[in-house]
């Protein structure tokens, strides 16, 4: 008969419980790290790498949409349903020329022109890019339909109250945000081309 094998008692050695221990750590930091940056990147309404003309930013979509994940994740979030890269672009404005934040309270005047497209749209909405209601029921302005000066620039006013010629009303006092989105654009798969100076200026002219 065999004897049976004495017992050993199970022994660890120091150095590598300390070894596991600090993969541990470096691994919990890392996750953590990992974590709030992501969360960030989901929070921060300016995508990564975005291209900025003056005041207004382009925001992800289309392609981007596919190949990045924090802008995917990023509409993903907010519902939105971006342009596609054969539709155009879509640009948004939440400062003025000074960087200040678009405030309901002021005055502003959007203009003299836009990058080269087919047909464009200029749209008031909130800092999520959702439409604000205005007693109006003016949320925008179609290229079509803008009064323009006999060299075909425009001027747009944006306040609380009503402005002479193209008036885009604000609805609400607090923070806002301008979409212009660009249809049918030549700059659409060549967005670092775009002229800064072709993008509408975003002058405060005055605060109540």
């Amino acid at each position: 008969m065999r004897r049976p094998r004495a017992y050993r008692p199970l022994r660890f050695e120091s150095g590598g419980v300390i070894d596991f221990l600090k993969v541990l750590a470096v691994s919990l930091i890392g996750l953590a790290l990992g974590l709030v940056a992501s969360a960030y990147a989901l929070r921060e309404p300016r995508p990564f790498g975005g291209v900025r003309l003056g005041p207004w930013e382009v925001t992800p979509g289309g392609a981007a949409a596919q190949t990045d994940v924090y802008a995917h994740a990023s509409l993903e979030r907010s519902g939105e349903l971006p342009l596609a890269v054969g539709e155009g672009l879509q640009l948004i404005a939440r400062e003025d020329d000074d960087g200040r934040p678009l405030d309901g309270r002021c005055v502003y005047r959007v203009g003299a022109r836009a990058p080269a497209a087919r047909y464009w749209t200029l749209s008031l909405v909130s800092p999520e890019g959702f439409p604000v209601e205005n007693p109006a029921q003016r949320y925008g302005f179609r290229s079509s339909e803008i009064l323009r000066a006999a060299n075909g620039s425009f001027a747009v006013a944006v306040s609380q109250a009503p402005q002479a010629g193209n008036w885009l009303p604000v609805g609400r006092p607090g923070r806002f945000a301008l979409a212009l989105r660009l249809y049918d654009s030549p700059l659409a798969a060549t967005v670092g081309d775009i002229d800064k100076e072709a993008a509408p200026k975003v002058t405060r002219i005055g605060c109540g």
